[in-house]
This record gives structure tokens, sequence and C-alpha cells, in this order.
């Protein structure tokens, strides 16, 4: 079994796989719309969007078909070169910046009406400073008035449930090839330390199996900690949807 991108290029080693996670159906962008429909409904057609953990450019792809005038931008340089070539296949105007959150504001021309930040991404921030950076960074390139969705993993609920693995539903088959990818989770004795998950990508290429290990580290929150630092980013009307419960592993907040 080959283990790759154990460190700060986690993604761009994983970047060329990544789309193994997603069903077609997902990777159409289409439960992204679906789950969003209500922040995209209340926004109108004419607003300016960014994604800003766009990551291979599901999302953002999506919602250039549409007709939205969209822009990405992800911390890995491996996952935006996945990104731009599936807008050059797409064949829409998508503009790509690599950066971080905190630096949005000197790589993306805003302001935006409406930021995506999706794919529990904010679970990255190493900690509680370096989100509340982060978060500031996304405000300055909101308009007054603007709104940023984040959607995350409910950490507390987790930890309570420790689940080891995470089957995804059978085996896709792309080019040939076919891939089942299993999560493999880690938690260590505490909350505040960073957590791991292997993803494991599991190979049939014509009757020989390979596996392929990508170790992702995140850092837990609790929500209370998100809304704290999203309040003190200037976000003054926030509000959980009515996906966060304690029985559900993900939420999602809207802040404007």
């Amino acid at each position: 079994m080959e283990v790759i991108g154990n460190g700060s290029d986690q993604y761009d080693a994983f970047a060329v796989n990544y789309h193994w996670l997603y069903s077609d159906y997902v990777s159409s962008g289409k439960l992204a719309l679906e789950q969003n429909e209500d922040v995209l409904k209340e926004a109108g057609p004419k607003v300016r969007i960014l994604d800003c953990s766009c990551g291979i450019g599901t999302l953002a792809i999506a919602l250039a078909k549409l007709g939205y005038e969209v822009s990405g931008s992800d911390g890995s340089p491996g996952m935006l070169e996945q990104a731009d070539l599936a807008v050059r296949n797409a064949n829409v105007d998508v503009p790509l910046k690599c950066c971080t959150w905190e630096d949005l504001p000197a790589h993306v021309t805003g302001p935006f009406d409406l930021v995506f930040c999706l794919g529990n991404s904010i679970g990255h921030t190493r900690n509680g400073e370096e989100m509340s950076r982060s978060v500031r960074g996304i405000r300055a390139v909101l308009r007054s008035g603007g709104k940023l969705v984040i959607d995350s993993l409910n950490w507390e609920q987790l930890r309570k449930q420790k689940p080891r693995f995470t089957n995804y539903p059978g085996w896709k088959t792309r080019a040939g090839q076919r891939c089942l990818p299993i999560y493999v989770w880690n938690f260590p004795e505490r909350f505040e330390d960073a957590h791991t998950i292997e993803v494991l990508l599991v190979f049939d290429s014509d009757g020989k199996v390979s596996m392929r290990s990508y170790p992702i580290v995140y850092y837990p929150f609790r929500v209370e900690e998100l809304i704290e630092r999203l309040r003190s980013a200037g976000f003054t009307n926030i509000h959980i949807q009515n996906r966060f419960s304690e029985n559900r592993v993900d939420y999602r907040v809207i802040a404007s």
C-alpha cells in the first residue's frame, strides 16, 4: 500500500484521485446546488459568488453553468490544477486563484455577494487564531450584507460515536478502472489534538488490486467556537441551519 502526501502537501498529492470520493451525481455539483438552493434563491441570479474552498471545481463549475458570475480559490496548487482542467473541459469562465483564506483580499477581486466555504474545509485551520484570521479574510471580500455559507463536521458528535470506518456505497468505475473509497478514522484522546482521517482508495485494474492511502489532518472545534470567531470577524447575523443536531455528524452555518 502506498501512503501519499502526509504533510502540508496532503491535498496536492490527493488531487488527481480526489474525484473518486464523489459519485457522478455529486461530481456534477447537483447535490451542493440542492443543499444550498435556499441561499441561491434568496440571493437571486445576478450575484457574484466566490467558492473559497473550490477543490477540483465541482460547485464552481455547476454555478457557472447556471449563469452565475463565479470565482474559485483554494490553498492547494494541486487541487487548483485539477479545477483548471475541469473548468476548461466544461468550457465555462471561472477565474481561479491559489491562496489561503486570510490572503483572499490580496488575490481575488471583490466584493462578492455570496461566499461558499464547503466540504468541511474550515476544519483545516490549525487553531482558533488561524480560524479567526481566515474568516476575517473571507469577510473582507464580502460586500456589506453579503452572506457566507460554511459547512462542517459535527466534531462533538463524531467523538461520541467514534466510527472506525466509513465505507462509500459501492465501487465506482471510470475509464476502465474501479475504485472503492474508505475513510479510516483516528481519534486522539484530547478533543484539541489534530485528528487524522486516512482516506484509503482500493483500486481494481484488470483484476490487480492496489491501495493508496492519503492521511488528511483536521483540527476539531465546537460549533460555539466557530460562531464566536465569525462574530469577532464582523458577522452580525449568524444562524445554524436545521441540519445541526446532536444526532447529525454535519451542519451548515450562514453568516451575513
